[in-house]
């Protein structure tokens, strides 16, 4: 399992650095494909980009630049989420490391 978590995450690196860059479009149908493929192993991944923060969400682990406020935003995403499937559901495996801003 520890492979499939590397694999993963640098992926997911990939796919944020070239979606920054303007570049990701030329490569989504093999993104669609190595994300089927992982799929087809059990794995779910999920970059939190955007997203709300706040204190009780489990699935993040937060670093927060700035003073902490009401309008916390996930501005940056070091390593995804990652859930393993299997016969009772969801199980997650991997706590997203992120970067949150007050955004007010």
């Amino acid at each position: 399992m520890k492979t499939f978590l590397q694999i993963i995450n640098q992926l997911a690196d990939i796919q944020q650095k070239l979606e920054a860059s303007g570049q990701s479009a030329q490569f989504e149908r093999n993104f669609n494909k190595l994300t089927y493929l992982i799929e087809e192993e059990g794995f779910v991944y999920k970059n939190p980009l955007g997203e709300k923060y706040n204190d009780s969400r489990t699935d993040c682990e937060a670093n927060i630049v700035g003073k902490e406020g009401k309008h916390m935003i996930i501005t940056q995403v070091l390593k995804p989420i990652i859930y393993k499937k299997d016969s009772s559901g969801l199980s997650l495996v991997q706590k997203a490391l992120v970067i949150v801003e007050n955004r007010k």
